[in-house]
């Protein structure tokens, strides 16, 4: 699904007025409409009064909100609409319908002081619910003054809340929340997700999201080349390929699996053991010498080559030079188990400046690359698959800041090194050079542990090798990897989960996509 920021949603405004004729007016009121029927559908009136408490502001989402009160209160609800600014601020759509709603006799209230705000505190006592339309999604900044205590007011009040487009007081554009800020039950956002829907922590803000439908024409809303996407299970199974019946294991990739030091077997084993069960057809492990017996011991399906070792068991500039000799056409993920040994780094930069074939960088492979600042062009694609640590190195940055910006962070990454960069975290994200962004919402806490980013590096390895392009194979690797890990949660628990058991679930998510996609076949014929 796609989803936009603010000045997407502006254009689409401006869009549909200037090319389609779509008035202001117009897409207010289906979006009034949309909301007041949800809302119903959450407080049937049954046979009792239901009242219902409508923040306004003074822009286009306080019009949304204008428009949510005339169709509740058509409908039977008892209404009772608090504002904290005078009219004549509203903005033009608002002021027509603040208008038609005086007219109609429903109250308003307005709060500019602290008396007006104790009488709205004691007025929200009595409501079955809060609806909040004081700010939209071009809100930027930390609310203040009377409209920051209103929103305090309303989350001390405990009452459900239904928030209009996006819970006020969250940045529209990455999702920030630097002050006050609406604790919403539900949220209904309009045409399509704002990045403050979805981008943490503005996304917890919600409670829980539905987009709907206000009439945009098609052309504006549907997906294009470069827009921003939500990685969900329609485009998964749109990325997916069914296997053919006269297959062999040539047609899905050779990943070669490089790293690994003395005491950092373990890495390289799930990295490839993720290569494996993501349907790579040959997986060979790379490594040192001092290695082979832990690393053979643990795999039946893969195969091994080992390289040159240096005295304290790490890959060395030599060991590049055998490993470049088995690369073309195949995959490479290299980095996990390395080391930063001064002779890792060498053989990073090694590798770096004559590789030839897509690659899959992790772990200690992206230190050595924040500290080289740069690779050579290539023509073969790279993807970087950074945690927030990692990702401070490359753009030399503090962990504070990569985590402040994780946007801006993973796009300057994925232009400064000319890569599909994949910053792992909550809500993980995944960039291109071309300035494409994918969010993925799949994945929990129990994945904060060891080992998890080393089979990930694997299953992209794995989908790379079976024909992938390399966004799509990092997009399609992080929501497989993050479903695994929500499906051996809810059978094992957060705090008892580890990285072999994405290993155990990640066939099991795939059976499921598989039966998807024929039931999705069948339906097309």
């Amino acid at each position: 699904m796609r989803f936009i920021d603010g000045e997407c949603s502006r254009n689409m405004d401006r869009e549909a007025m200037e090319k389609y004729g779509l008035d202001t007016l117009v897409l207010m009121e289906n979006a009034g409409l949309r909301g007041a029927d949800l809302i119903a559908e959450k407080f049937p009136l049954e046979y009792k009064k239901v009242k219902i408490a409508i923040v306004i502001g003074k822009g286009n989402n306080g019009g949304d909100a204008l428009v949510v009160a005339r169709h509740l209160y058509n409908k039977g609800y008892d209404i009772q609409l608090f504002c904290p600014y005078r009219p004549s601020e509203f903005s033009p759509a608002a002021a027509a319908n603040y208008t038609t709603v005086e007219t109609m006799g429903i109250p308003v209230k307005f709060i500019t002081n602290e008396r007006e705000l104790l009488i709205f505190k004691v007025m929200l006592l009595s409501s079955h619910c809060v609806v909040d339309g004081l700010f939209g999604s071009g809100f930027h900044g930390t609310m203040t003054g009377i409209a920051a205590d209103i929103v305090n007011v309303i989350n001390e009040a405990k009452r459900p809340v239904f928030a209009l487009d996006i819970p006020s007081g969250v940045d529209g554009d990455d999702g920030s929340v630097s002050g006050p800020a609406i604790k919403a039950r539900w949220t209904v956002t309009f045409a399509l997700p704002k990045r403050g829907n979805i981008l943490s922590p503005g996304g917890e803000y919600n409670g829980e999201l539905t987009v709907v439908d206000i009439s945009f024409p098609r052309e504006l809303t549907e997906e294009k080349e470069n827009d921003d996407i939500i990685i969900d299970e329609t485009w998964a199974l749109a990325k997916m390929r069914p296997r053919k019946s006269e297959s062999h294991k040539g047609l899905y990739g050779h990943v070669l699996v490089a790293g690994g030091s003395d005491g950092m077997a373990g890495s390289l084993i799930l990295a490839g053991k993720g290569a494996l069960k993501s349907g790579a057809g040959l997986v060979t492990y790379m490594m040192p010498q001092s290695l082979y017996p832990a690393v053979a011991s643990h795999n039946m399906e893969a195969m091994t080559i080992t390289l040159p070792e240096n005295e304290e068991g790490s890959l060395t500039e030599e060991s590049a030079e055998f490993l470049l000799k088995q690369t073309g056409n195949k995959i490479l993920v290299m980095g996990m188990g390395l080391s930063r040994h001064e002779d890792s780094k060498a053989f990073v930069k090694k590798v770096l400046d004559h590789y030839n074939c897509p690659m899959v960088m992790d772990a200690d492979a992206l230190m050595a690359l924040g500290e080289l600042g740069e690779r050579k062009k290539s023509s073969h694609p790279l993807i970087l698959t950074p945690h927030p640590g990692e990702m401070a190195r490359l753009l030399g940055w503090s962990i504070r800041e990569v985590q402040e910006k994780r946007i801006q962070a993973v796009t300057e990454a994925a232009k400064k090194y000319d890569a599909v960069v994949v910053l792992k975290g909550n809500k993980t994200m995944i960039a291109t050079p071309g300035g494409k962004l994918m969010v993925n919402l799949t994945g929990n806490a129990g994945m904060a542990t060891c080992g998890m980013g080393d089979v990930l590096a694997g299953i992209i390895g794995g989908l790379l090798g079976q024909g992938l392009d390399p966004s799509s194979a990092a997009a399609l690797g992080v929501y497989f990897h993050g479903l695994a890990g929500d499906w051996a949660a809810a059978e094992k628990s957060q705090m008892g989960l580890n990285a072999g058991d994405i290993l155990e679930y990640l066939p099991k998510v795939l059976r499921d996509y598989e039966a998807k996609l024929k039931e999705v076949a069948t339906d097309v014929l």
